[in-house]
């Protein structure tokens, strides 16, 4: 076996290695953090002698039995194929985007190019602050969702999943996202990964990232970007790299 497969494995056995410890230490805070609340909630509800503390549970238990319901509703929320009954005081407790001033004069907001399914998992945590980030691509759609509305809670949940499941496989289609929205950290960890298995990864891993954050990639970690863009079957990168160095190759010629 070649030294450079060797490597490899090495680095992807690490890798590995890491991945299970840091998804370890995830779900230990997550129970950890759960158990918390759990904790505060049943002896703000036993034991009256905190009253603020106990109004504010009951302000959230009361927000989330109203999930769903037309009780007290005073907004709707439109989806391609439905209307839900929502409530302005809690959207506006979530966001700065939901603010007076954006829902006062409204009877409806329209999210309609939004996934339904993304919709339900949306505002099932607006209301409860319970949340399923077991898939990819729901957590995906809903990190986006989550940088429109400016909601920064809902997207650090959905970073530390996305970080904790990323793989050779997914690292670049998480790296888009994350560039596109500015979620450092999980840039920063998936840039780690790109890094690290260079040579693993394939054309079919680049097909979704748009050539303009390609080529800058290719700056960053190849010796060679326009020698990397032809080997990845990227023609729109390979342009690029040949505009961007015109004047050199121009040179070249006269020379020539």
């Amino acid at each position: 076996m070649g030294e450079n497969n060797i490597s490899s494995e090495i680095k992807l056995e690490n890798h590995f290695t890491l991945k299970e410890e840091y998804t370890k230490l995830q779900q230990d805070y997550a129970k950890l953090e759960q158990k918390y609340n759990d904790i505060v909630a049943t002896q703000s509800c036993g034991d009256y002698t905190g009253e603020l503390t106990s109004f504010s549970t009951r302000l959230s238990l009361t927000a989330a039995s109203l999930y769903g319901r037309n009780t007290y509703s005073d907004i709707n929320i439109r989806t391609i194929s439905k209307i839900f009954p929502a409530h302005r005081f809690v959207l506006h407790a979530r966001s700065e985007k939901w603010q007076d001033d954006a829902l006062c004069s409204i009877h409806e907001l329209d999210w309609s190019d939004i996934e339904e399914d993304i919709v339900l998992v949306l505002l099932r945590w607006i209301y409860t602050d319970l949340v399923d980030l077991h898939h990819d691509g729901l957590t995906l759609d809903l990190i986006k969702v989550a940088h429109r509305f400016s909601l920064p809670t809902l997207l650090g949940l959905c970073e530390k999943a996305l970080v904790s499941s990323a793989g050779i496989r997914s690292c670049v289609r998480f790296y888009c996202v994350a560039e596109e929205i500015g979620a450092s950290t999980l840039l920063e960890y998936c840039s780690g990964i790109i890094s690290t298995h260079w040579n693993d990864l394939t054309c079919e891993d680049f097909e979704h990232m748009s050539g303009p954050l390609l080529f800058k990639m290719l700056k960053n970690k190849s010796k060679n970007p326009l020698h990397s863009a032809v080997k990845l079957e990227r023609e729109d990168v390979v342009l690029l790299c040949i505009n961007e160095n015109s004047d050199t190759l121009r040179q070249l010629n006269s020379a020539g």
